[in-house]
């Protein structure tokens, strides 16, 4: 191992490749400002593809709503988060059923939609294309697809109401700084 002179953190050469690479001492990794080439995020309508994916979505929502609970319409409203909280408090979705749960998150999507004037977007980065909720063309955004699934698979409580109100705090907070500083 070679240590290079005149660095702050102390430099050691990779044994087969010859790239240097920093040595950190416990005391220096939380100040560490790692090197990154971050790609700037692409947002675009959402194609073809992906409005169809939403619908179908929708439908299985509205299906599973229709067969387990008996209410046969859904408002796309702050009514529906009780919907939404009976689906989940009875379990009528399996903790492996992704695909159900991002669904149900469409449903809570939509809700954010009508009751925030948030639309739906493509969002493209270096991790994948997602949907997402976006505010004007500010660069502020809700997924919420995934955020009944990835609290599944993380063993959090779920409290629907309370997700909402979250994040209604935080879109109209978003919205007052824009509005503030950008004048939109």
């Amino acid at each position: 191992m070679f240590l290079a002179v005149g660095c702050t953190a102390p430099m050691a050469y990779g044994a087969d490749d010859g790239i240097p690479v920093t040595e950190l001492t416990p005391e220096e990794l939380p100040g560490y400002q790692f090197e990154r080439d971050e790609i700037p995020a692409t947002v675009e309508d959402l194609s073809f593809g992906q409005r169809f994916t939403l619908d179908s979505q929708r439908k299985e929502m509205k299906d599973l709503v229709a067969r387990r609970l008996g209410i046969l319409r859904i408002n796309q409203s702050t009514a529906d988060l009780e919907t939404i909280q009976q689906l989940v408090d009875r379990r009528m979705i399996g903790k492996g059923e992704v695909k159900q749960w991002q669904a149900l998150g469409v449903i809570f999507g939509d809700i954010l939609v009508r009751e925030l004037g948030l639309h739906w977007i493509s969002y493209k980065d270096e991790f994948g294309t997602n949907k997402a909720l976006g505010w004007r063309e500010t660069k502020n955004f809700v997924f919420p697809v995934t955020m009944f699934s990835r609290r599944v698979q993380f063993k959090q409580t779920i409290d629907a109401a309370a997700m909402y109100e979250k994040i209604k705090r935080e879109v109209t907070a978003f919205k007052q700084y824009e509005q503030r500083n950008l004048r939109i």
